[in-house]
């Protein structure tokens, strides 16, 4: 039902044109003609009287009769929109805020309809019908457009075949009934036909055929009982030659710039001479490549003609980046539930030490109630002022045993400024990064501290959190991120399971010198947290965005015995904020006495109506 298919109906001629609209022939062409005639000299007559002196703009756009696709489904295909009410053009007159007045053009419409045509019958409605009334408010210099549809019955799938397929791994075959975009019983559509066409190329240069294209798609229409039509899905492929990773080889554009061994390069990529060839592995290469933050530009290319033996060769090309740069940075962020505007300043040293090695320098301020803001000598011990100072040197090893693993050293110190505390955290953290699969990592990290907590208020802090703290604290943590974008996704989901534990180092070492006094915390903690992201429309500016959070902690050991003290703040529950509930100011929320000291449980669900207000800007 596009341009690129073959369609032929295998139905009496007599018999369907009795019961349905037709669908070839000099009917349909008559049919369409007409229609197309008198539109046209409707608007070329309407357009020339009425619009030829002044212009209308749009004030309103109803769809009639229209029930298997929405408005907003139908009103994203037209380019004719609805002008803005009264009051946004009049901030767009003024100010420019938001969008301009939408005028009626009878030429833009006339294409409008003709394009809810064709949707309606690349959707598998064959004899749905688009009719147009339009009514002019001369004294408000608007037009009222309503537009009636008949969509009639839709075309089902009855049979789907694939064909070019004989040379196909057994692997290929296990992958092509794994989420097909085709289904019998399912409504034709011509986006599906082309979702499944570009499904089955992607399979196929993933099972070693690079050059693999579709021929073509051929749909044909018969009549089934009772009384409906079906589709039979024909859909032709070229695979080409299978083929093998052949010799593999790294070009670099300036290596003066950084001093680079290219055995890096490769024991990055995903894989190796021999392997059988893979487009989504030749892709992930190239964004691994990326994530190193070596190289301003990854590309690994193959010859653009098939060869003639069974191996391609592929050329990694690298351009790379400075070996030392000096970086300002603007944050702004929603870290810890709350919006913070901030500046710093980072130092990167790349290939530090070789190996690909990153050292990095960062010092950075990022304050929340910034409009509260008292630069005076006492700013770090006033109860206005609320943000935090952040200082820390970290070390990235990219590769660590294997290339899905990566290893991180940092020393860090960080003020963190309360309205009711200050709490001062010298930090030496060790994570290890590693990737189970291609949407799953894992992390796991030591982090030694010493914390301590200074009130700057009359009220006495909780017990325990009056005392300096040394605490060693263990965390694992699995997530899953199957999002669509990382800033603003409209589908897909993000899961995260966390397990902590604090405790066992200063543990050991009071068993093992018994006359050491220092207050530790020992407790365990587990964090479930999820996102879950659904489009309520085609276009996806409106979306359902789910987000559950369930957590858990618990001390154990007490306060006499072994010297061991109260949860550390910075590892407690909090609530309230732009990032949790946002009926409550930051870490003001929780059924406790002191909620800005955060507490041992939280159980947060939250539901959002993602959509546009005006223009870009959402709500």
């Amino acid at each position: 039902m596009t341009s690129s298919m073959k369609m032929k109906a295998s139905i009496d001629r007599a018999d369907f044109f009795k019961k349905s609209p037709p669908l070839a022939g000099f009917l349909v062409y008559y049919d369409k003609m007409r229609s197309v005639l008198f539109l046209t000299f409707f608007l070329f007559v309407f357009g020339t009287t009425v619009f030829a002196q002044e212009k209308y703009i749009v004030r309103s756009i109803d769809f009639v009769g229209n029930k298997f696709f929405s408005k907003s489904d139908l009103g994203a295909i037209m380019l004719t929109k609805e002008s803005p009410g009264a009051f946004y053009r009049f901030l767009y007159r003024t100010i420019h805020v938001g969008n301009p007045p939408v005028y009626f053009d009878p030429v833009v419409f006339k294409g409008d309809v003709e394009r809810l045509r064709q949707f309606y019958f690349d959707n598998g409605f064959y004899s749905a019908k688009v009719d147009t009334e339009i009514k002019t408010d001369e004294r408000n210099e608007a037009v009222d457009i309503k537009i009636h549809i008949d969509e009639g019955e839709y075309v089902k799938i009855d049979s789907i075949n694939y064909h070019g397929l004989a040379k196909v791994s057994k692997n290929f075959l296990e992958k092509l009934g794994e989420k097909p975009a085709l289904k019998i019983g399912d409504r034709y559509s011509a986006m599906s036909v082309d979702s499944e066409t570009k499904r089955i190329t992607a399979l196929l240069q993933d099972d070693g055929f690079p050059f693999a294209k579709k021929d073509s798609s051929v749909v044909t229409l018969r009549k089934i009982d009772p009384g409906g039509v079906g589709a039979s899905v024909n859909l032709y492929f070229s695979p080409g030659k299978r083929y093998r990773w052949g010799n593999v080889s790294v070009q670099m554009a300036d290596q003066s710039l950084l001093n680079f061994d290219p055995h890096i390069v490769l024991r990055e990529i995903l894989f190796k001479k021999g392997d059988i060839y893979s487009q989504a592995k030749r892709a992930q290469s190239e964004l691994r490549l990326y994530a190193l933050n070596m190289f301003e530009s990854a590309k690994i290319s193959i010859p653009s003609t098939p060869p003639y033996s069974d191996s391609i060769p592929a050329t990694i090309s690298l351009r790379m980046r400075p070996a030392h740069q000096l970086a300002p940075e603007l944050i702004m962020n929603d870290e810890n539930n709350a919006f913070n505007l901030g500046g710093g300043l980072t130092y990167l040293h790349r290939n530090f030490f070789g190996d690909a090695r990153l050292l990095s320098v960062t010092t950075n301020l990022q304050l929340q109630s910034f409009e509260l803001v008292s630069f005076n000598s006492k700013v770090l011990k006033d109860t206005i002022t609320v943000g935090k100072i952040n200082f820390s040197t970290k070390l990235t090893q990219p590769y660590f045993f294997s290339n899905t693993s990566s290893l991180e050293w940092e020393i860090s110190f960080l003020a963190d400024k309360q309205r009711p505390y200050l709490q001062l955290v010298a930090r030496n953290k060790v994570s290890v990064s590693h990737q189970f699969a291609t949407y799953t990592m894992g992390y796991f990290s030591w982090d030694i501290e010493r914390a301590q907590i200074d009130s700057l208020q009359a009220i006495p802090l909780p017990p325990g959190l009056e005392r300096p703290q040394f605490n060693s604290i263990l965390t694992f943590t699995l997530q899953r991120d199957k999002t669509n974008d990382v800033f603003s996704p409209t589908a897909g989901f993000f899961n995260l399971l966390s397990v902590e534990e604090g405790g066992v180092l200063p543990n050991l070492i009071a068993r093992a010198f018994p006359n050491s006094h220092f207050p530790y915390a020992q407790y365990w903690k587990v964090t479930i947290f999820g996102k879950w992201f659904l489009s309520m429309n085609r276009s996806s500016t409106n979306v359902l965005a789910l987000k559950a959070k369930a957590g858990y902690a618990q001390e154990y050991g007490t306060y006499e015995q072994n010297q061991t003290g109260p949860i550390p703040l910075n590892y407690r529950f909090f609530a309230g904020g732009s990032g949790s509930v946002r009926g409550w100011r930051t870490r003001e929320l929780g059924n406790v006495a002191q909620p800005e000291y955060g507490g041992n449980t939280i159980l947060e669900v939250n539901a959002e109506d993602r959509f546009p207000i005006v223009g870009a800007f959402g709500g």
